[in-house]
């Protein structure tokens, strides 16, 4: 079984700051990785409410913090 998603497209990623995005992130990673199977994304997609630099703050937090 596998895990996917978890980071609020409707509204932290369109209303939030990059900082809480990266928490946010932070938050389902610690949360989700345990045990393998986890896929970060937001909930079920990248729309074009999105904040830019949002959706940059969750890559570059998946990139520092998501490895197995």
């Amino acid at each position: 079984m596998a895990l996917k998603g978890n980071v609020d497209c409707a509204h932290l990623m369109t209303l939030g700051s990059p900082a809480q995005v990266a928490e946010a992130t932070r938050k389902a990673l610690r949360i989700g990785m345990p045990g393998g199977g986890f896929i970060l994304s937001s909930s079920n997609s990248i729309h074009s409410a999105v904040k830019p630099e949002n959706y940059r703050a969750m890559l570059d937090t998946l990139r520092e913090c998501g490895k197995y």
